[in-house]
């Protein structure tokens, strides 16, 4: 059973978040980037503590050797998925929640004018999806 626990627990430190924007509904891309750079101190401790937890972890389930071997090949991404858990967990206190876009509206965001970029960007944040932008 460890045997497989082990694996099934390092990739899930490495799951991909992707491209996201804070959303909360009658919301600004102004309001979201203010409560961003509000909650963005909390990343550099979430990260560093989700690090130090993989460590604990990888000695109890792996073994003194195997599981910090494992835990400092993935440090940084394990690192990165803390930090943006940090931000996450404190920008939903503020009442948003992560929107991760599809493919099609990063594509649209980047294909787009700087002003009309702004335009989807608030909509986003504002809840709404590329099908109902106008």
């Amino acid at each position: 059973m460890k045997k497989f626990l082990i694996p099934l627990l390092f990739l899930s430190a490495c799951a991909d978040l992707g491209p996201a924007v804070p959303s909360q509904a009658g919301m600004s891309l102004a309001d979201a980037r203010q409560a961003y750079y509000a909650c963005l101190p909390n990343a550099p401790r979430a990260g560093q503590n989700a690090v130090v937890g993989s460590y604990v972890s990888g000695v109890l389930f792996g073994g003194v050797l195997l599981g910090p071997i494992a835990v400092a090949a993935n440090e940084k991404q394990i690192r990165y998925n803390g930090e943006a858990n940090g931000v996450d967990r404190c920008l939903s206190k503020r009442g948003f929640k992560r929107r991760v876009l599809t493919k099609q509206e990063v594509a649209t965001i980047n294909a787009s004018s700087h002003t009309t970029r702004v335009r989807l960007l608030n909509h986003f944040v504002a809840g709404g999806t590329l099908a109902n932008f106008s």
